[in-house]
């Protein structure tokens, strides 16, 4: 039976999809190409003369995928390859009808017997990459994009498809280096350019980045331009960014989505009057979302004003009542401001809209032991593992709680199953530590070994835990051991120089020396920490994160 090393599948139209990132991150929108099938052609030699039954089964399958029939084409086509199993012809075409429907890894096999059969073949490989790329299998895909360029130096879609594969994995010199070797190709789709101009920012060349982005105003495609301010946002570019957006052309349809992206630019340049004002502007002219009162909420936290914040929430609950994030960042903020019974009352409504929610069980958990209530925390902490026992964070509160509630058997049974399943979560072992510390106090000496041993553990996997560093330096304090106590307290103050405590240990510690004047400027400087404490009212750290 003759063989042909001409594909029968001629291309494939290229579309990029990119996936929600929220602010707190660090910033990065990984784009995916989604394989979508354009046409299917004949080619000249393909079925010259050959009436036997698998090139018949092909040539149906051909016809249907044309009409638009893909499962039918797809039986068709398995239906020649049972009868050829080695024609890489159609294991190539198969493969691309099954990237259609998203059937990436039986599609990306049967690429893998095609290039087996036909080494040479550039599509299969080309698009056998596009598949791994969309499975996030970057590793994988560059080895064949690489093979390819070697047999093909100046394909331009494989450099194309090499520099977004680069950019995903982090590769920014390598994705610049593509990127900005195909520049018509590049500036078809807007999300290669913002990959170029993202990976520009990430090496530190920022003009680059910014004569990059400055294509898409031109194009003046309003998507286009969104996406490139986001990338100028997150590369802290303010000033492009707002230059982007204010390119856009204002329409009723792009109004309020482009007051909003200014809006978010302004917050994340601690502009926080001005994203305040400039949202109410957008809210009174009538376009009232859930998403423009949390950002307004945000604003007016980061300017002091709870009261205006909490309304503002309230109003983001109104209007979406099924987003749990607002109820989140509402609590949130009222328990940094210490309105802990409020807190609670939003943790309880909210536990009742979201009944399956780890995050809302966790907060729960978190806002009740604030308030003491130990109990009623120990069951919204079992709930939230309950749901997902994965998660590291609703494990650690719940052995706090019982901890604190005195429940100690059961807080080491809690802590010593997150030891086996968290094995590089340090913070599992600096709490159990804290347990044991405890327990040592009623001068049992083997509980203080542990601990010793516990804390030591701890900074094996996180040498940076402050806690850990803290609560070491303390024992070794006690125990008389001055100077590995002091090298550990540095190491603290260094870490949190505002930390009080340390730099009361650290005191004590350089008194014990003899270094009297050390021991007096960490005095100074916890004396000084003290009453920062104070003004703040004890308060946590703000969350200064909004929602893109």
């Amino acid at each position: 039976m003759a063989r042909h090393s001409r594909p029968m599948v001629s291309t494939f139209m290229w579309t990029t999809a990119k996936t929600k990132c929220r602010a707190q991150d660090r910033g990065v929108t990984y784009l995916l190409f989604s394989i979508v099938l354009s046409t299917l052609i004949l080619s000249g030699t393909a079925f010259s003369a050959q009436l036997d039954e698998a090139r018949v089964h092909a040539d149906h399958g051909l016809q249907l995928a044309r009409s638009g029939d893909l499962q039918g084409a797809e039986n068709e086509l398995r239906q020649a390859i049972k009868l050829e199993p080695r024609n890489p012809e159609f294991l190539s075409t198969l493969g691309t009808l099954l990237a259609m429907g998203k059937k990436l890894d039986e599609s990306s096999t049967l690429f893998r017997k095609a290039l087996q059969l036909a080494p040479q073949d550039s599509t299969s490989r080309r698009y056998l990459a596009a598949n791994l790329w969309q499975l996030h299998r970057y590793p994988e895909a560059k080895q064949e994009l690489q093979t390819l360029l070697r047999q093909h130096p100046n394909d331009a879609a494989a450099r194309l498809l090499l520099g977004m594969v680069s950019e995903n994995s982090g590769d920014y010199s390598t994705a610049a280096k593509m990127l900005s070797s195909v520049p018509d190709e590049v500036s078809k789709q807007p999300e290669s350019v913002a990959a170029l101009a993202r990976s520009y920012y990430q090496l530190h060349e920022r003009e680059r980045a910014r004569t990059t982005l400055s294509v898409l105003s031109e194009q003046a495609a309003g998507q286009g331009v969104l996406l490139g301010a986001q990338i100028a946002d997150q590369a802290e570019d303010f000033e492009t960014a707002q230059k982007l957006l204010e390119s856009v052309s204002s329409s009723d349809t792009d109004f309020a989505i482009v007051q909003y992206r200014l809006a978010l630019v302004e917050y994340h340049a601690k502009r926080f009057a001005e994203s305040q004002s400039r949202l109410q502007r957008l809210i009174d002219s009538g376009h009232e979302t859930s998403q423009a009162y949390n950002l307004l909420g945000w604003s007016y936290q980061q300017q002091a004003n709870l009261k205006a914040a909490a309304e503002s929430f309230e109003r983001a609950i109104a209007l979406a009542p099924a987003d749990e994030s607002n109820y989140l960042d509402l609590g949130r903020i009222l328990l940094a401001h210490g309105s802990l019974r409020i807190a609670l009352d939003v943790a309880k409504r909210a536990a009742i809209q979201f009944p399956n929610s780890v995050a809302m069980f966790d907060f729960k958990g978190r806002t009740e032991s604030r308030m003491l209530q130990f109990t009623d925390a120990i069951r919204s902490y079992k709930r939230a593992t309950q749901l997902d026992p994965s998660n590291a964070d609703a494990t650690l509160g719940m052995a706090r709680a019982q901890a604190s509630a005195g429940l100690n058997a059961d807080a080491a049974s809690t802590l010593d199953t997150a030891l086996n399943r968290f094995p590089k979560d340090a913070r599992f072992q600096v709490e159990y530590a804290l347990m044991l510390i405890k327990q040592a106090e009623t001068g049992d000496a083997v509980a203080r070994t542990r601990a010793e041993k516990m804390l030591r553990s701890a900074l094996a996997i996180a040498p940076t835990n402050q806690q850990a560093l803290y609560e070491l330096g303390n024992l070794e304090l006690n125990d008389g051991r001055v100077t590995e106590a002091s090298r550990h307290l540095e190491q603290v103050v260094k870490l949190a120089p505002l930390s009080s405590q340390a730099h009361f240990a650290l005191a004590r510690a350089y008194r014990r020396l003899k270094r009297v004047e050390d021991a007096q400027k960490e005095m100074d400087l916890y004396n000084r920490s003290k009453e920062a404490d104070s003004r703040d009212g004890g308060a946590a750290s703000h969350n200064d994160e909004a929602k893109n």
